[in-house]
């Protein structure tokens, strides 16, 4: 064994003694249920699911030969888990970093359920308005769900300023300005909120219609599961990391 793999560590939190798969994230290994990587994602379920051919040590079987995952953060993977392993049941509370984790590996490695929670919890975030709009960008996140954002920086008093502009981008710089000249080209009085609604919607290309929806589903059956993997693996994580 060379000497950067005498440094890897077990991770505190996601190395489970009845796991069933090892993964190494740079200098982390996980040791966890691979069930809940294989039963969504596709990009998995090809890597974990064995052979029809039996090895005697398939990668990912033990902690001297695991399966190395290079594009992943020891941080995001454990993120990620933590979705799976969460002990509050369906109480996701986590910061917009977190969440940015996760998002980025569920739209990675195909995981649309995981996808639609990140998305559900960041419309429960307090994000500013351009902070969110980027972020959503960034993703390609339903515009949809940005109607109070475009709202507020077509009302607000003052216009984007460089910094800003420079973190939306040209065109959907000079899409805002657009919507405020026209705001203000009707404001005579009082603007209300269908109309500044109706100028969002109609320079901004979106639907009259409510936004779609961000709730997983079959949340049930799948908190149930995760919930049992949850309960086994905080039961033993202490004994894990001695062992």
């Amino acid at each position: 064994m060379s000497n950067h793999e005498n440094k890897l560590v077990r991770h505190q939190e996601y190395f489970f003694r009845d796991g069933d798969i090892t993964i190494r994230v740079e200098d982390s290994l996980f040791r966890f249920h691979k069930y809940f990587l294989t039963r969504e994602s596709k990009h998995f379920h090809g890597m974990l699911i064995p052979n029809a051919i039996p090895c005697r040590d398939p990668p990912g079987s033990s902690e001297t030969n695991p399966i190395v995952l290079k594009d992943a953060t020891t941080e995001g993977f454990a993120s990620l888990l933590w979705v799976f392993y969460n002990p509050e049941y369906s109480i996701y509370k986590a910061p917009l970093e977190k969440w940015k984790h996760i998002l980025k590996l569920a739209q990675q490695w195909g995981f649309a359920q995981v996808e639609k929670l990140c998305i559900r919890e960041l419309e429960n975030l307090s994000i500013p308005p351009v902070e969110k709009i980027e972020l959503y960008q960034e993703f390609k996140i339903n515009q949809s769900l940005l109607h109070s954002s475009y709202v507020a920086l077509t009302t607000r008093p003052e216009p984007l300023d460089v910094k800003e502009g420079n973190k939306l981008g040209l065109d959907t710089s000079l899409t805002i300005a657009r919507a405020r000249e026209l705001a203000r080209a009707r404001d005579h009085g009082f603007l209300g909120a269908t109309e500044v609604r109706s100028i969002i919607e109609d320079v901004f290309g979106l639907g009259s219609g409510p936004p779609p929806s961000t709730t997983p589903p079959q949340t049930q059956n799948q908190n149930s599961t995760t919930n049992d993997h949850a309960d086994k693996g905080g039961k033993n994580r202490n004994k894990n990391n001695k062992s």
